[in-house]
Formats: C-alpha cells, structure tokens, sequence
C-alpha cells in the first residue's frame, strides 16, 4: 500500500465546504465535493474514513520518533479528520515502540509529546477520550553499545507492553 498523502489545497477546501454546510454528518461530504482536485481528495479520503468509521476499536501501531509521532501517522490524522466530527464512542488504542524511556516517573516523561498529543487530538477532533497506550520501551538498548546496561529493562518493558496488549484484547 502506499503511503498517505499529505493534505493539500483541494482537502482544505472540502473543509471550507464543511464548516459553510454547517453539517458535521460525515455521509454528507461526498455531495460537497465541486472540482476535480476535490474529488481526487476525496477519492483519498473516502476509503480511509470508511475503514475508521468501520471500527469499533482503532489500532494504531507507531514509533515515537523525536519524541512525537511520524509524519506517515500525521498525514493519515489529518486525511481522516473533518471540522466538528465524531467518532464517540469508539475507542482507540495506541501501540508504541520507543528508544528511550519516557514512561511516567522517569526524568525523560516530560519529552514525551507522542501521547500528549495523540490523546488531545483524540479527545479534540474525534470526541474520543477512551484511548489506551501500550509502549514497548529502550528498543534502541537492544542495538545501541550505551544503552546496552538498560536491556534488562527494555525486556521487562516488552513484557509488560505484552501483557497489556493481552489484557485489552480480553477486555474488549
């Protein structure tokens, strides 16, 4: 599959039509589609959001890089996301590898801008505030020779990023 395109002029202008219609039904975008460019625009949107707006539960898998998310995972956010939508009450479910360590109570937590910003957008655009996150963390301990005294507890993070994962799938 190839990647999803980052938005351009045409989006943005099913967003204008959006917001003048008035409407935050989803099944009415389609119909505001005037030019060409905004039917190629949907024609990207369209597949996408039919799968999210499919889903009971969303998984999302991603790295953390440079402390956030990647453009790949950005891109996709902003193809699915539409003026005033909802996806209540849908919940999500973040899957993270990371290089370092950046779960609550370690000097590093404050850097970590990927769940901070994942569970805003969530909350804020979709109106989605049952997010859980799982992380797998100190991968780079695994190939980096000065990080090499923190595998042990990159396996334990691995493990418990394991047993969350398990326990979710029960759960849900």
């Amino acid at each position: 599959m190839n990647p999803v395109p980052f938005i351009d002029e045409a989006w943005t202008e099913l967003c204008d039509a959006v917001l003048a219609h008035g409407s935050t039904d989803l099944d009415l975008i389609a119909g505001l589609v005037r030019t060409p460019a905004q039917a190629s625009a949907w024609d990207i949107v369209a597949p996408l959001l039919a799968e999210l707006r499919a889903a009971d539960i969303v998984l999302i898998g991603t790295p953390m890089y440079n402390y956030s998310i990647p453009a790949a995972l950005k891109a996709w956010l902003d193809q699915v996301t539409f003026p005033r939508m909802s996806l209540a009450p849908r919940r999500f479910v973040v899957a993270a590898a990371r290089g370092g360590k950046y779960s609550a109570g370690n000097p590093t937590a404050a850097f970590d801008y990927q769940q901070r910003y994942l569970r805003d957008f969530f909350a804020g655009h979709f109106a989605v505030t049952d997010t859980a996150f799982i992380a797998a963390e100190l991968i780079n301990a695994r190939h980096d020779p000065v990080l090499a005294h923190l595998r042990e507890d990159h396996v334990r993070s691995y493990a418990l990023a394991l047993e969350t994962a398990r326990r979710l799938g029960k759960e849900y």
